[in-house]
């Protein structure tokens, strides 16, 4: 069941990164999550009609299922689509792929799981993979450079995607089902993001082709709702540490598909740095021999 659930997540979400600059060509950034992500909380709310799920939860429940969709499902894809409107879909997925850290030093710090000297090893790995992946933004340094502020954005997407998943773990170890928590959380993330639209007076309206419907409709079942059912249960079955390592495969379908539809280029800078990533990440998960934790 683990590698079922790991395989749904690495091929759908491999994929979704080209698919959302699909979105944010014919509308704003914030504009398709909010579209995205309110059709994805309709559909969930059916599944929970048909299935009879109970949705009576308590306040507190409904302030931690606030919490994961604004993280989650709202201020990650914000800045996610935002940066994708800087930087190409396979190198927002390879910055993304920092997620596995956060995730390690958030179950130790939120949950108590220990740090290993795998993760110690892993996280110097990836750091010297990032150096080399964005090598000519670092030793050309140009504050308005719209890749610097892109990777950034992609950054700062993924802690509160770490952030979020936190959240979604202790609900899960509430025992709330996967299903009712995305539910809500799609539809606060949604009212979320509406308010920030109507905020910055984004225009709502849906653009009519069918590249942005078929985009809408794709990543909203297959890239929220299945994906993300699929991703937190795995999560809650493994841990969101190791459930990260869905982040190691999905950014080489990203990169390949990158190259083939936005003309992305490879570098030796670039092959290296995507070459100790996924060493990194692999390091990072692989199950250690002998635990040594962080002192306090």
């Amino acid at each position: 069941m683990n590698l079922i659930l790991y395989t749904i997540c690495t091929l759908i979400w491999g994929s979704t990164w080209l698919v959302i600059t699909f979105q944010v060509d014919g509308a704003s950034p914030i504009t398709s999550v909010f579209w995205r992500f309110l059709l994805s909380a309709v559909l969930l709310l059916a599944f929970c009609a048909l299935t009879k799920k109970d949705l009576r939860y308590g306040k507190k429940d409904h302030l931690l299922f606030i919490g994961q969709g604004v993280l989650l499902f709202s201020v990650n894809y914000m800045l996610t689509y935002l940066s994708e409107t800087m930087v190409s879909s396979g190198m927002t997925a390879i910055a993304f792929t920092t997620l596995i850290y956060y995730n390690m030093f958030g179950m130790w710090y939120f949950f108590g799981k220990p740090i290993t000297k795998n993760v110690i090893l892993g996280s110097v790995l990836g750091g010297a993979g990032l150096f080399f992946l964005f090598a000519n933004e670092i030793l050309h340094f140009d504050s308005s450079s719209k890749t610097v502020w892109g990777l950034l954005l992609s950054f700062i997407a993924t802690l509160s995607a770490s952030m979020g998943n936190m959240i979604s773990q202790k609900n899960y170890r509430k025992g709330i089902p996967v299903v009712i928590t995305n539910t809500y959380g799609m539809l606060y993330g949604s009212i979320f993001t509406l308010f920030t639209a109507l905020a910055l007076q984004e225009n709502l309206a849906i653009p009519m082709t069918g590249k942005f419907l078929g985009a809408l409709l794709y990543l909203s079942l297959f890239g929220s709702v299945i994906a993300f059912g699929a991703y937190l249960t795995l999560a809650g079955r493994i841990g969101a540490e190791k459930a990260a390592y869905t982040s190691v495969l999905s950014p080489v379908i990203a990169l390949t598909l990158s190259s083939f539809f936005e003309g992305f280029k490879w570098t030796p800078y670039i092959v290296v740095g995507v070459i100790l990533c996924f060493l990194g990440n692999i390091i990072t998960l692989r199950k250690p021999k002998a635990v040594t934790k962080l002192a306090d």
